[in-house]
């Protein structure tokens, strides 16, 4: 049974929902449209496609029936067809596509879309504009926002070329400090009121530098023991967990969330999301972790050089699953003295 209305698995039974990846596009629900998917992919009912591709041509859909202008629509369209849909294919080709990779996809289609809007209001044409306008939208709008459209309008003809403002420096975000680190730390490891897979996440990035993208990616074959001993396999060789951290990871084994689903009864995934066959999303974790007061990557940036600091780099490298040049930057960042060290054979 679905999380749905029964009168769409009836529908679909009954041939009055069409059994395809469009007709299940057109449910006013994009959220029961996404698990009726998950599960049918699952069954070998629908041809398998990326979820985060699916995702996104159900919200664009939506955008572009929202559109007033045919021109922009068109546009629109061929900018969605045959440039993003295309890249979003081939990536997924590669590696299953992460929201991060579909929202930045919404991102360029959405800054698209308000491009044309404000033209329109300006009574300019995309195939009019002038440099005067562009510089005057990027006044209005910073960080040359609509690059990615209008670099496929002025290749594909539809603008003329013109220059993009140069590109503004962001503001670097600090890392925490050790102390507010360790506060973290100790509020992950020992507060009860915290789900225990949030904790445990929570330790991955403060103890371990984990990236969120990672964290959520581990699966029950990545906890290794020998003996009495944990071990998490993050890089070569695994690395050992210390207690308590190994004793939540061993009950969070035993009790993950997301197991008691007809979508999930023998998933692997160390943190199991709520899609069939899916972990908990990058983003979901990231809401956990606002609601802690935890900064993501100035937590990790601070966890990363205070290894660095402690062991040669190319060692926290191998052990963590870092490439050599990530953690010797931070080596130098952090003040580190490991320079001469030698790097392992890889």
């Amino acid at each position: 049974r679905t999380q749905g209305s029964p009168r769409l698995e009836y529908g679909l039974a009954r041939g009055e929902i069409p059994l395809t990846h469009d007709g299940l596009h057109e449910l006013t629900s994009w959220r029961t449209a996404a698990h009726l998917r998950d599960l049918l992919m699952d069954a070998g009912a629908l041809p398998t496609v990326d979820r985060q591709i699916t995702l996104f041509e159900s919200w664009t859909r939506k955008r572009l029936s929202s559109t007033v202008n045919p021109a922009h629509t068109r546009l629109l369209r061929q900018f969605l067809t045959w440039h993003q849909l295309p890249r979003m294919h081939a990536a997924a080709r590669r590696r299953s596509l992460t929201p991060g990779a579909r929202n930045y996809a919404a991102e360029a289609f959405g800054q698209a879309q308000q491009l044309l809007s404000w033209l329109g209001q300006h009574d300019v044409t995309l195939d009019g504009i002038t440099q005067t306008d562009l510089d005057r939208w990027h006044t209005e709008r910073p960080d040359r926002a609509a690059e990615i459209f209008l670099g496929w309008a002025q290749r594909n003809g539809h603008s003329p070329r013109l220059q993009m403002p140069a590109r503004s420096e962001r503001a670097h975000r600090p890392p925490v400090s050790q102390h507010r680190r360790l506060a973290l730390t100790g509020q992950a490891l020992t507060d009860d009121s915290i789900a225990l897979r949030t904790r445990v996440a929570a330790c991955l990035l403060l103890l371990f530098a984990q990236p969120i993208t990672r964290i959520v990616k581990l699966t029950i074959d990545d906890v290794l023991r020998d003996g009495p001993d944990v071990y998490l396999r993050l890089g070569n060789p695994p690395t050992p967990i210390p207690a308590p951290l190994s004793e939540m990871i061993l009950e969070l084994l035993r009790t993950r969330a997301n197991m008691n689903t007809a979508v999930n009864p023998d998933t692997r995934w160390l943190f199991p999301g709520g899609r069939v066959g899916q972990p908990l999303t990058p983003g979901a974790l990231r809401q956990r972790f606002q609601a802690l007061g935890l900064p993501t990557t100035p937590a990790r940036t601070a966890a990363l050089g205070q290894l660095v600091l402690q062991v040669p780099a190319p060692v926290v490298a191998a052990a963590l699953g870092f490439h050599d040049n990530t953690t010797d930057h931070h080596r130098v960042a952090a003040g580190g003295n490991w320079s001469r060290y030698s790097a392992l054979p890889r």
